[in-house]
């Protein structure tokens, strides 16, 4: 006889668990029902809620855990029958046992279901860990039987991990199914307060909830066992542990034992190499794997309820801890070159499959800078600049775990042109703003920010953002961006040539890194930082410790930065007169920035080869490598000037005043041409300008309309983004204002030095002294003051007449804000047609008279007032033909299309009898 284990019958007995109003609400509501199903991943808490729920509402209820052993159905229909026995009146302990006598299974199944129909009060049937009954085909036809044959009081509540094998969609179309996922057992932020203030007694701060529930993506299981560590931490410890949240050894333990184990060898490695994808695309996952079936595993995890979820897009995702388990345990699995490989590899994937971004951040992470410098400069000529607002704002974070701000910016920031990060200024002060009360976001916002106005140039607001970043980043226990903060701190020191303040910075930032195993990126910063001070301080043999340290630390970072201590070493040598070495280190450090062609790096590397070729008198490479300077600098206007000054210097060691002119004197502005009449075309120069980029092309054409007037910026946003919510419609002006002013000028270092697109305040012109506008020529010479006479001869006529090669802008017909100029501009041509007409036909040049006409038609076919002339003078040079045709065009454009009755009342008497007249 089998035996009967009650403990597989009996309701967990449950410590401390929240009392879940919100999902209690939803079961009261539904209790009516045939059929709850309850899925989710494992420790979501679906067998709390139920038993607590229970409980709470003292219900009648049959509690029956499933193991893999109950596939069997008798051993099902067994344990059900005791479940059911148990539960009847006057029943006792030996009923349970007696269940399990029955060796029939159809008789089994009979006495189930006989009791299943004389239920007559609410009873819950709950069936946990359901999961377990999966690919048993008898099992599920009893289950199918039970559902039919149950009495309507009986409601079956089904806990698993996958969604039951059940005719389901049947019992939603008649309303007897309900159904709770992932989504609706996860803790939302109320909920995750309650448990830890006054479930446990937890002092958390909102933001710290607010971070927990980011990275837990409100597991529960996650929850309790954080609070198992956060309950012997300080407030303090407890800070800094939830701001840098990893894998705690309880979740690794669960997630090992309870997820991973339980899957297939086959399944695991491809769970573990997929950690590496932000985003689960099958078709790299294909290519990644060398497999076939990647659609069908990924089918497969979300099925079985494995940690997975579509995102907005429609795409596979695995949920943060998930992911960073996954991630921790391939680590443990692979040494870090291994690892590296794994990245360049899928870096190559995502390039061919043209996701440029992806493989950006692959080859990143795979030490493969020089590929991601590449790809850095296609994607500039390729998407626009407030794209990059994704790049800079977390993407390279987002994909790997171990890696945080600290560690990305560095290249992030100098590998993004200027002329991209300057536009994204408005959009980072804005979100700054709105996140002034979450110090972690604050910090993180603010120090980018800083990063751009630092080679902006404009070094005093980067100061102070890199203060309040690491203050921000202080409260949060982000130590490796406070030191990060501190060392860029001290950079903007050094260039202010306030020594003392450079170096306490420095050393500040090297004692973070010391107490608090900050990355390799931020020391090696650091080093070169201070080292780089004490060159200018001339203290030379201190220097040459942090330069030698410098280099050892930056084999762990981006192999990119080693221009930064080659260049300082060669000043070192440069310093102690060994001009040798110091050319040989000088050239090191240039061959080297230009395998990556980083235009900060290139520019940094060949201005200390060009001083050091400026010291030995070799002016004519000094030259050659501040020009390169220069021209790797052109965006950024601080050490655009650095170069400007050695370039005086320069100058002035050559002793030639005809080279006197130093990078900051700017030569005057070219002139700028604009056709507007007919296509639009634009050069400056002899070079032809194109704005690629719609939004700032309206904006050009907005204030050529205006031309000589100042429009108020918000006049400008009415006109060009008038659906738009005004922070973004602030964001597309700004970033459409930056790049109009870089394409009509390529060279140009900062927005408001622009020689035609100006500023004053809020209001914004175009400097007429510096473009000529066809438009302009064309008015002036059709009211005789380019000739300066009152009545131009007819040569002249006919030139100006030939300049209106169109209406103004003809290209775009829809932009309202075109049409009082173009129709201002229509009417003045109409004018000049009309009096060479008239001056062709007083000089009875007939010919060229009727061209004349006939253009002034073609332009407005509604002016009655030339069909009335041109008829009455046709007629008198007895051309009756022609002027039926004209007369017949004035009636079908007058008459039929626009109903205006045509005032040629004679003209049919006029034809029948034309005279000429003498």
């Amino acid at each position: 006889m089998m035996k009967i284990f009650e403990s597989k019958l009996s309701p967990p007995e449950m410590r401390k668990c929240l009392t879940r109003e919100r999902l209690f609400q939803f079961l009261d509501q539904h209790l009516h029902k045939k059929v709850i199903s309850i899925s989710s991943e494992g420790g979501y808490g679906k067998t709390t809620l139920v038993s607590s729920y229970v409980r709470a509402k003292k219900l009648a209820a049959v509690w029956y855990r499933l193991e893999a052993s109950d596939r069997d159905p008798l051993v099902f229909l067994s344990y059900l029958n005791a479940g059911l026995l148990a539960h009847g009146e006057g029943s006792h302990s030996g009923d349970v046992q007696k269940a399990a006598q029955s060796h029939d299974l159809a008789q089994l199944c009979e006495e189930v279901i006989e009791r299943l129909e004389a239920v007559n009060d609410r009873l819950l049937i709950i069936l946990d860990d359901y999961h377990n009954l999966k690919e048993n085909e008898e099992v599920r036809k009893l289950m199918i039987d039970l559902l039919r044959s149950a009495s309507p009081y009986v409601t079956f509540i089904l806990n698993g991990r996958m969604k039951p094998d059940l005719p389901l969609i049947p019992l939603k179309l008649r309303q007897q199914l309900a159904e709770l996922s992932t989504q609706d057992l996860a803790f939302t932020k109320e909920e995750t307060e309650v448990f830890f203030r006054e479930l446990f007694e937890l002092n958390v701060s909102a933001e710290e909830i607010l971070l927990i529930l980011q990275k837990t993506e409100g597991w529960a299981a996650s929850l309790v066992l954080l609070w198992d560590v956060l309950k012997n931490l300080n407030e303090r410890q407890r800070k800094h542990f939830i701001t840098h949240m990893d894998i705690t050894d309880d979740i690794y333990s669960y997630l090992v034992t309870e997820v991973l184990g339980q899957q297939s060898e086959e399944l695991q490695r491809f769970l573990l190499h997929t950690s590496l994808l932000e985003e689960l695309d099958p078709v790299i996952i294909n290519r990644w794997l060398t497999i076939m079936d990647a659609q069908k595993k990924l089918d497969h995890l979300q099925a079985h309820h494995l940690f997975l979820y579509k995102d907005h897009r429609g795409l596979f995702r695995y949920h943060q801890l998930f992911k960073a388990f996954l991630y921790q345990h391939l680590k443990g699995d692979l040494t870090q070159l291994e690892l590296n490989q794994k990245h360049a590899r899928l870096g190559e994937i995502y390039e061919q499959n043209h996701l440029l971004l992806r493989a950006f951040v692959h080859y990143t992470w795979g030490n493969e800078y020089a590929e991601a410098a590449r790809l850095m400069r296609t994607m500039v000529n390729r998407y626009r600049p407030d794209w990059f607002l994704h790049v800079v704002d977390g993407a390279l974070e987002s994909l790997s775990p171990e890696h945080s701000l600290a560690t990305t910016s560095l290249f992030l920031f100098r590998c993004v042109p200027l002329e991209v990060l300057e536009p994204l200024i408005p959009a980072l002060e804005e979100s700054i703003e709105r996140h002034q009360h979450s110090s972690t976001i604050a910090a993180q916002l603010q120090h980018r920010l800083a990063n751009i106005l630092f080679y902006q140039g404009d070094l005093e607001r980067a100061l102070a953002f890199f203060h309040s970043s690491a203050a921000a980043a202080e409260q949060v226990h982000d130590y490796a961006l406070v030191a990060l903060n501190l060392s860029m701190a001290s950079q903007v020191y050094r260039l202010q040539e306030y020594h003392d303040d450079a170096i306490r910075y420095a050393r500040q930032s090297l004692s973070y890194t010391e107490q608090h195993a900050i990355p390799p990126h931020v020391l090696m910063h650091g080093l070169w930082n201070l080292a780089e001070v004490l060159l200018e301080r001339k203290e030379t043999e201190s220097a040459e410790i942090f330069i030698t340290q410098a280099m050892t630390v930056s084999e762990s970072c981006d192999e990119a930065s080693k221009a930064f201590p080659y260049s300082s070493m060669g000043k070192f040598y440069r310093q102690r007169k060994d001009y040798e070495l110091a050319v040989k280190w000088g050239q090191k450090a240039v061959d080297h920035a230009a395998r990556f062609s980083i235009d900060t790096d290139m520019g940094w590397a060949s201005k200390e080869l060009g001083i050091t070729y400026l010291h030995t008198k070799q002016f004519d490479l000094a030259e050659q490598y501040l020009r390169a300077a220069q021209q790797s600098f052109r965006a950024y206007t601080y050490l655009h000037e650095i170069i400007g000054r050695w370039l005086y210097t320069l100058t002035r060691k050559q002793g030639t005043d005809s080279r006197a002119e130093t990078d900051r004197a700017v030569m005057p502005p070219q002139q700028l041409y604009v056709q507007a009449l007919g296509e639009m075309h634009i050069k400056r120069g002899t070079s032809h300008m194109k704005i690629a980029r719609k939004t700032s092309l309206y904006l050009f054409l907005l204030l050529l309309t205006h031309r000589g007037n100042k429009l108020t910026k918000d006049y400008i946003i009415e006109q060009l983004f008038p659906e738009d919510e005004w922070g973004a419609a602030q964001n597309k002006f700004y970033v459409s204002l930056s790049i109009l002013r870089k394409s009509l000028e390529p060279e140009l270092e900062y927005g408001r030095k622009s020689a035609y697109v100006k500023q004053q305040g809020d209001n914004y012109f175009l400097c007429m002294d510096r473009i000529s506008v066809d438009a302009d020529e064309f008015v002036k010479g059709a009211s005789g003051k380019e000739s300066g006479t009152a009545q131009p001869q007819i040569d002249q006529l006919l030139q100006i007449e030939s300049c209106y090669r169109g209406d103004f802008a003809r290209d775009f017909p829809f932009q309202s804000f075109l049409a009082m100029e173009r129709e201002k501009l229509r009417a003045c041509y109409l004018q000049l047609v009309e009096r060479i007409a008239r001056h062709f036909w007083e000089s009875r040049q007939f010919d060229q008279g009727m061209y004349f006409y006939d253009k002034i038609l073609a332009v407005d076919p509604y002016c009655e007032h030339i069909y009335r002339e041109y008829t009455d003078r046709l007629l008198e040079e007895k051309l009756v033909i022609k002027a039926k045709s004209v007369y017949d065009k004035a009636k079908k454009h007058m008459e039929e299309e626009l109903g205006i009755p045509l005032k040629l009342a004679s003209f049919n008497d006029r034809i029948q009898n034309p005279v000429r007249k003498k």
